[in-house]
């Protein structure tokens, strides 16, 4: 072959190899779009939602978008309250400073109420999937309830729950209900309202200050759970826990930044809503393995626990004010079906055949 037809020959093999690798690029380049979000909770992966989220709700995304290729999630991790403190996530997310939250709502009872209701209704169920369940069931069932979220510019994915039963830890041992008496004891939001009746001082505080208020002498005690006695060693100042079997509770809300979620391609929208489901669930069959063996932990690092009568788990009942006609009530003044709402709620319950101490929706 003549030298010049050689070099023609091999400046067309050139041109023909960059037009493959352009096309390769180009199409790589499309298929691993990469979105970046920037998740944030107060609470550090100490807390069980925050590790379940990290440990199955991020990597799950991740392995679903695999699967078509054409989109990948570049996450930003903002827990333990580098971007909002306690109780200020749900204003970052909706002012922007992050994409996708944890929102915990007890803090939030003025603003978006619905989402106590299995705080308003104690001594109903520890079963915290089915709460979730629930939960997730009357906002599909009441579209109102979704649209709660609009006022703060955000878009709901799910309800969740890291809490199987609330029980009340204390520093000394109570040997009848009379003992708590004059006792100052710490939690949040609703659940304060919980010993009020037996005559105790509640006293607003977070899960990351318990430990710090027991072991100063701010207060005697704290309406907790088992597994966050154990993840944040509540047993070292508060030893004794009474088992009273308050209930489980879905005290997290996930939601997105209206603007962000609208801005995403649908099938990134559907894989962040279907994994939300999932985590959901996964976060519940996770607080019931560690419910029992935190329980069992406890125990072998020196706490006590003491089981209540069912007589005294009634005398506990009764002392609570009916917060679940407040919270209908409430609702109805919003201008929501409060009063069906929480009907339907222990409709469901009683459908279940859950050890309900006391049917609050028939003290309308």
């Amino acid at each position: 072959m003549k030298p010049r037809s050689l070099l023609r020959k091999c400046r067309q093999v050139l041109l023909v190899f960059l037009g493959i690798s352009s096309f390769t690029i180009s199409g790589i380049s499309r298929s691993q779009e990469i979105i970046p979000l920037t998740v944030i909770d107060a609470y550090a992966p100490t807390a069980l939602w925050v590790r379940v989220f990290m440990n199955y709700y991020m990597p799950e995304v991740d392995r679903r978008l695999e699967t078509t290729g054409n989109y990948e999630i570049d996450w930003n991790a903002a827990f333990g309250g580098t971007v909002a403190k306690t109780g200020g996530v749900l204003e970052a997310l909706q002012y922007g400073l992050a994409d996708i939250g944890i929102i915990t709502s007890p803090f939030h009872p003025d603003k978006v109420p619905f989402y106590n209701i299995s705080y308003v209704t104690p001594l109903v169920t520890a079963d915290i999937g089915l709460v979730a369940r629930t939960v997730d069931e009357l906002v599909a069932r009441y579209p109102e309830l979704r649209s709660e979220w609009d006022d703060y510019n955000q878009v709901f994915l799910t309800a969740a729950g890291a809490i199987d039963t609330y029980q009340v830890l204390m520093n000394e041992p109570i040997s009848s209900l009379d003992d708590f008496q004059g006792k100052k004891i710490c939690g949040v939001g609703l659940n304060l309202r919980y010993v009020q009746g037996l005559g105790s001082a509640a006293v607003s505080s977070n899960l990351g200050d318990f430990y710090n208020n027991i072991a100063t002498g701010l207060t005697e005690g704290t309406v907790a759970w088992a597994e966050s006695a154990v993840a944040y060693k509540l047993y070292e100042v508060a030893p004794y826990m009474i088992d009273i079997r308050l209930g489980a509770v879905t005290s997290k809300v996930i939601t997105m930044n209206r603007r962000t979620y609208d801005g995403l391609p649908s099938e990134v929208r559907e894989v962040l809503i279907e994994t939300a489901i999932d985590y959901r669930d996964e976060l519940a069959r996770e607080t019931d393995r560690r419910a029992e063996s935190s329980r069992g932990e406890f125990v072998a690092q020196g706490g006590t626990i003491q089981p209540l009568t069912e007589e005294q788990r009634q005398i506990w009942a009764l002392s609570l004010p009916n917060m679940a006609k407040e919270w209908a009530e409430a609702l109805e003044e919003r201008g929501l079906p409060g009063r069906q709402i929480l009907r339907d709620y222990m409709d469901i319950m009683r459908a279940n055949d859950q050890p309900i101490v006391r049917h609050w929706d028939r003290e309308l």
